[in-house]
């Protein structure tokens, strides 16, 4: 107990450095925001994954889109609107190595 009373600053310190940790991961994790286009002729989900997905995988970017605005299907119309979710690009850097 004595450890505590001398140390509780330090204490402290490590408790606010872990909330503030978990608060900005927690909004970096919610600062998502959508897109919204207009279909074209000749657009399709795939054509547009391929364009829009980054790092995401196809098939899981295309059930996002169908999901965002709720598709019965993976077929889109000329003319609709549709919310594309954005995709973070993580930038990863290596000592020496740029990528």
């Amino acid at each position: 107990m004595t450890f505590i009373k001398e140390n509780s600053y330090v204490l402290l310190i490590i408790v606010l450095c872990m909330g503030f940790a978990i608060i900005g991961v927690s909004k970096y994790e919610k600062e998502q925001t959508d897109t919204k286009i207009t279909i074209t002729e000749g657009d399709t989900l795939w054509g547009l994954a391929n364009h829009h997905s980054a790092n995401m995988s196809t098939d899981k970017w295309i059930k996002e889109v169908i999901k965002l605005n709720d598709l019965p299907s993976a077929t889109i119309k000329k003319g609709e609107d549709l919310l594309l979710p954005t995709v973070r690009k993580t930038n990863t850097q290596l000592a020496g190595v740029n990528r």
